[in-house]
Parts: structure tokens; sequence; C-alpha cells
């Protein structure tokens, strides 16, 4: 487990973020320490996107190609599950929108 500011980092966010260039790294740190003052309730919709299920995950938008995956539960220390590209994420939503079996 490692911590950027007051955020938690997955193992799997660990790995993310270092197979990431120093530019993109320093553009991930920058946007979640934007938005650590602020409760997850009420992060931008423009930069964060509240996913369906418990407990309250978060796709926070970094830049046009990545996203982090936050897990914030008010009262908490947010903590960053992974870290991915926003092709990834279009892959696997067409995949599971083309399964019928």
């Amino acid at each position: 487990m490692m911590e950027v500011g007051t955020y938690k980092f997955h193992r799997r966010a660990v790995v993310a973020l270092n197979q990431l260039a120093a530019d993109e790294q320093s553009q991930v740190v920058q946007r979640l320490n934007r938005l650590v003052e602020i409760p997850p309730l009420q992060w931008p919709a423009a930069e964060a996107k509240r996913l369906p299920g418990e407990p309250p995950l978060y796709l926070v938008r970094v830049n046009d190609s990545l996203r982090a995956l936050v897990q914030a539960d008010n009262g908490h220390e947010p903590e960053v599950m992974d870290i991915v590209r926003q092709e990834t994420l279009e892959f696997f939503a067409k995949s599971a929108g083309n399964s019928d079996h």
C-alpha cells in the first residue's frame, strides 16, 4: 500500500502508476490533489463519475486517456483502486455489451 497526499493506493494502482510516463504520473497526482479537499459526493461531474454499486466507486478523469478508479466512502480515506486507459474501459464495455451467452 502506498499513499499520495491523503489517498491510499491499492497495490494494483501502484503498479499501474509506476508503468506510466513521468508526465502522466504527475497528472494523476495533480488531479487527485485537486479533489482531496472536496467531499466525494461534491466532486465535479466533469472530473468524477459515480459508478453503480457499493462501496462508492468513482471514475476520475485524469486526462483525455487516463482514468483513476477511486473508492471513496464519506468518512474514510479515498483509495485509488486502479488506473486505466479510457480505451481499455471502452473495450470492456463493448465486450460486455456483446455477450449474449
